[in-house]
């Protein structure tokens, strides 16, 4: 075989092993993404069971979408909030002092500090129950961050994903 052929085959092997090789990159990585994503979805869905759990619905709706004016819901939309993960979470265990947010997580304020405030007594002007762990806050801000926070208008998916039932009512409607 002539040298030039020689060294044309050599290339096309080499070009096809680094395709092969990048394959099978790129197949060990979603193998060991994959259990990472399940883990995730595991959390998002341990975070949608907090919201319907502790009633976060009743003040910012079904979807977090909330509600203007006298309406109910009353609570703010959180589809449309600005805030960072880290703040969500912060209102979620501490509240809001001086609106009807209570905070959430055992502890608060006596335990564990909110607001840089040092430990003591729950202030006055902060509702409370107290009722989540660490670990519901935490999948909560997960199903908050992966579900909600920006995602714009209600969809199908998103309400049977909520609702397990595409029939359900509030989803056959949507599309």
């Amino acid at each position: 075989m002539p040298w030039n052929m020689l060294v044309k085959l050599g290339e096309l092997r080499t070009r096809d092993l680094r395709r092969a090789g990048g394959d099978l990159t790129c197949v060990l990585l979603l193998a060991l993404a994959y259990p990472a994503a399940a883990q995730d979805q595991a959390k998002v869905t341990a975070g949608m069971k907090v919201w319907q759990d502790a009633g976060c619905s009743s003040c910012h709706g079904t979807f977090a979408e909330g509600g203007g004016g006298g309406e109910q819901p009353v609570g703010p939309s959180l589809r449309k909030t600005r805030l960072a993960r880290e703040a969500i979470e912060e209102t979620i265990k501490c509240g809001r002092p001086g609106t009807q947010m209570p905070y959430n997580l055992r502890g608060a304020y006596t335990r564990v500090a909110c607001f840089g405030m040092p430990l003591g007594a729950v202030p006055a002007e902060v509702a409370g129950r107290g009722q989540l762990t660490p670990d519901d806050v935490g999948a909560l801000g997960e199903y908050l961050m992966a579900r909600i926070v920006g995602k714009g208008t209600v969809t199908k998916v998103e309400c049977v994903q909520y609702y397990g039932d595409a029939n359900h009512r509030v989803c056959a409607p949507l599309r």
